[in-house]
């Protein structure tokens, strides 16, 4: 069972690392998509959950090893430790994009907005994470090496230190979304409340349509980063109480192999796949590729 679920998390690992590159490689590559904050952003966020797919793969590869030594085990607890560091990075990363989302609501960006999701935020957050990270893998050190693969991961330190502002951040992004959402709706109505001319309904109808993609998003970032973070601090929870009887060792490995990775899987899907730009020039880049090939295999033949 358990090589099973860590060959099964070695290929969602490997679909995680294939799909960001294409999201970098498209966003790095458009001059006009380029100039899209909403894609800058989800790019930082593809950059944060690469790092976690490198990550994961280091650690399976410790983990294969099987090694008793000291050298491996310190490895191995300090790439936990950067892991769950880059996990809540990541969420900050989602937290900001709907923070971008309810500043593009405004008709002047409120400039502490645009300060919290510039670049020069994006690199302290990233920092500020694994720094976290490390010292609570220098605390974790006192006590010794551990094995590779602790049964319990649910300990003190991680839920006062990730596990609760984890969940905290995902209330600040639910939070967030529902302002989002009433902000939307309050300007459609007002523009309808106004009388307007066949251009204007025409662009009113735009917007609405856009609104509703903008909902239709943020509602699926709500729900997969729900998903991704409610059952390792319900599990967190379980274990700071002292219920540990129910909880099985294979349900700890799902959780901590599965459940965390639903966002680096899906964030490529939410954020840049669903944009039809982006789909149009990653569509152009294949299709160029492929009359590349076809025309240098021509021309080898002839």
């Amino acid at each position: 069972m358990w090589q099973s679920i860590k060959i099964a998390n070695f290929v969602v690992v490997t679909a995680i690392l294939l799909f960001h590159g294409c999201s970098m490689y498209v966003s790095t590559t458009s001059k006009e998509l380029k100039k899209n904050r909403f894609l800058v952003l989800s790019m930082y966020l593809s950059l944060s959950d690469s790092a976690l797919g490198l990550e994961f793969i280091y650690h399976n590869i410790l983990v294969f090893m099987n090694s008793q030594g000291v050298t491996f085990q310190y490895q191995c607890l300090m790439i936990q430790h950067l892991a769950g560091g880059t996990i809540m990075s990541s969420l900050i990363q989602t937290l900001l994009i709907c923070i971008e989302r309810l500043n593009a609501t405004f008709t002047i960006q409120k400039d502490i907005l645009v300060f919290v999701c510039s670049n020069k935020g994006v690199l302290l957050y990233f920092i500020l994470c694994h720094c976290i990270a490390l010292l609570r893998f220098g605390i974790a050190t006192v006590d010794g090496p551990v094995p590779c693969e602790p049964k319990n991961t649910a300990t003190t330190i991680l839920l006062f230190s990730h596990d609760i502002p984890c969940l905290c951040i995902v209330v600040a992004i639910v939070f967030c979304y529902g302002v989002v959402v009433y902000r939307m709706i309050r300007l459609q109505n007002f523009a309808q409340a106004s009388s307007m001319t066949d251009s204007q309904v025409a662009k009113k109808k735009a917007k609405a349509i856009r609104t509703r993609k903008n909902v239709v998003t943020l509602g699926l970032i709500i729900a997969v980063s729900l998903v991704a973070v409610l059952p390792r601090s319900m599990l967190a929870f379980y274990f700071y109480m002292g219920n540990t009887s129910a909880i099985t060792g294979t349900l700890i490995m799902i959780i901590n192999n599965f459940f965390i990775l639903l966002n680096p899987v899906l964030d490529p899907v939410i954020y840049v796949l669903r944009i039809k730009k982006y789909r149009q020039y990653l569509r152009c880049k294949c299709l160029k590729k492929n009359a590349v090939s076809d025309l240098t295999n021509s021309t080898a033949v002839s």
